[in-house]
């Protein structure tokens, strides 16, 4: 039981602190240094396998949208889930544990566009949680 417990704070403090090379948090394979600010996946293996293409922004009346193109570096299907996380021009998080993770699946060599609209007008940037699903 102290195992776990130890290995569990070792986790939490890897990721509160952002280390990319953990495993806990490591940056997927952008394609540019935007993408890299805004994408979080929760598989070192899998941040091998999927890159973002693109990703934009744009306003939808007083409302953050965002959209984002995954691709399937591998030839196998992948099944991920995503959830957007939202912050305040402060960087706080804005509704933090409101928004669930997305199932879809990722086909081999295909890309997925995958879209998120900003739960209130105060966000002014987001983030993109990734991981993969057994």
């Amino acid at each position: 039981m102290n195992q776990r417990i130890t290995a569990l704070l070792l986790i939490a403090s890897s990721a509160l602190g952002g280390c990319a090379t953990s495993g806990i948090e490591a940056v997927g394979r952008p394609s540019t240094p935007e993408a890299e600010k805004r994408l979080i996946i929760h598989n070192e293996p899998l941040a091998e396998k999927i890159t973002v293409s693109s990703m934009r922004t744009r306003t939808a009346g007083d409302l953050l949208a965002v959209e984002a193109t995954l691709t399937n570096l591998s030839s196998r299907d992948i099944r991920i889930q995503y959830r957007f996380s939202w912050y305040d021009a402060a960087d706080f998080e804005v509704e933090p544990g409101k928004h669930g993770w997305t199932p879809v699946t990722l086909h081999g060599r295909a890309s997925l566009h995958i879209q998120g609209i900003a739960p209130t007008p105060v966000v002014r940037s987001y983030r993109i949680h990734i991981r993969e699903t057994r």
